[in-house]
């Protein structure tokens, strides 16, 4: 009778193994805007989000493999089931572009600041106010904030958007616009990035006003089961200081 209740078990074992073996080193294609660091680093296939997702889901035998695309273009890759999960996501974006899925808990926050030279001694209290101003913001903005946002740019013949976010820092310190509008990490990078590099002085104080409050994101998932496992791996990750380290570790607080 032992013997039997042996083979029983060990046939239960083989069964399992295999399947569990072949889910756990499942590959997972992953959207991701191509211009994004300090949040996404292209060239080394680094950045905030991804060692995100290796930390909740490439430890457990995931294979991840990241597909970068223009910033726009993540959504049609998702929507057209290109790949299995996209970035930067939160309520307002499935609504707005109609998409179906598995939203994950929020796992980061991108916050938006507008920047000026401190010599410019500007008093911002608003997003209104912005429309006195040159300014030049990152590409979609006008259709991802908020209302009062939209009616600015629209107001201000002197608004301008680009894709190039390094761009928006050179043009700032080179007085070419008094106001950038982008995420405080993203400044904080390519500005050390420019001092790094002598391009520009970027030594001249800088304001920075915080209008638009934080960004909540997450992912969106096709798979119902992953993004699950993604939400309980991430609950775990925000409970140890590894958590923290991530999100700073290529950045450090303006002075």
């Amino acid at each position: 009778m032992f013997r039997i209740y042996t083979r029983i078990l060990i046939t239960l074992l083989l069964l399992v193994f295999p399947f569990h073996k072949a889910f756990s080193q499942q590959k997972i294609t992953v959207a991701l805007g191509n211009t994004l660091p300090p949040w996404v680093m292209v060239e080394d296939n680094t950045g905030i989000i991804p060692d995100l997702l290796r930390a909740t889901l490439g430890v457990h035998g995931y294979q991840i493999h990241f597909v970068y695309v223009p910033y726009a273009r993540r959504i049609p890759l998702y929507t057209e089931n290109l790949v299995d999960v996209v970035s930067d996501i939160n309520e307002k974006v499935i609504e707005t572009h109609q998409m179906s899925g598995y939203f994950s808990d929020i796992a980061y926050s991108y916050e938006n600041f507008a920047f000026s030279l401190a010599k410019q001694n500007l008093q911002l209290s608003s997003i209104a106010q912005l429309k006195h101003f040159s300014v030049l913001s990152w590409q979609g903005a006008k259709e991802l904030l908020s209302p009062e946002y939209q009616a600015m740019a629209r107001e201000n013949p002197q608004y301008a958007e680009t894709y190039d976010q390094l761009a928006q820092v050179q043009l700032l310190y080179r007085e070419r616009y008094e106001v950038i509008q982008m995420d405080g990490k993203i400044f904080d990078y390519y500005r050390a990035l420019i001092n790094i590099n002598d391009e520009i002085d970027v030594s001249k104080p800088v304001q920075r006003f915080a209008l638009f409050g934080k960004n909540p994101s997450g992912f969106l998932f096709r798979d119902e089961a992953l993004r699950d496992q993604f939400n309980e791996n991430l609950r775990k990750l925000k409970s140890t200081e590894e958590y923290t380290r991530i999100i700073n570790r290529y950045t450090s607080k303006s002075h």
